[in-house]
Order: structure tokens, then sequence, then C-alpha cells
């Protein structure tokens, strides 16, 4: 990675479309764990009508909250899909680009 220099001669790193894929990447991964642990805790909270014999009005709430946590993660895994796409497509133009 390139460095430059700033006002207060500190140099300063420069990325590029390819190291931002790679964080997206990462970043996607770890959307991915969070998805399935939502899922995970999604199937636990079923089971505590059975085991605790309390109706499922008990515990609405934290299937509320648990459903506005799918959705903020899912739109979150959406974004970066679309962000890394982007950045990985970015990245490969410009290797053309000095290639060419």
């Amino acid at each position: 990675m390139p460095t430059q220099i700033n006002s207060k001669n500190k140099p300063l790193k420069s990325y590029n479309a390819g190291d931002l894929a790679d964080i997206y990447s990462e970043m996607l991964e770890r959307a991915e764990s969070v998805g399935y642990m939502i899922e995970t805790l999604r199937e636990e909270i079923n089971l505590l009508p059975s085991l605790t014999g309390s109706d499922k009005v008990y515990f609405q709430s934290i299937t509320r909250c648990l459903a506005v946590l799918e959705q903020l993660s899912y739109d979150n895994m959406q974004r970066l899909v679309r962000d890394e796409e982007r950045l990985n497509q970015e990245w490969q133009e410009n290797k053309k680009a000095v290639t060419q």
C-alpha cells in the first residue's frame, strides 16, 4: 500500500478496492455468524413455552426483539453482499486498467 505524507509529516496509508473488498468479506463472514446465533436463539426461545409450561404470550417481547434483530442482521448482510460485489468489480476493473 502506498503512503502519503500529510501536513504533519505523518505517513497516511492509502487503500484500494481490493483491500476494502477483503474487509467486506471478513465483515460478511462475521454477519453470517451473527445470523446463525440469532437463528439458534430463535429455536431456543420457541422451546421456552413447552419447557416452562407458560403460554407463548409471556415470551412475546423477547420474540419481537429477536425479530427486529433478525431484520437488522438481514439488511446488513444484504448491504455487505452488494458492497463486496461492487468493490470486487471495481478492483478487477482497476487491475485490468493497470495491465493495459
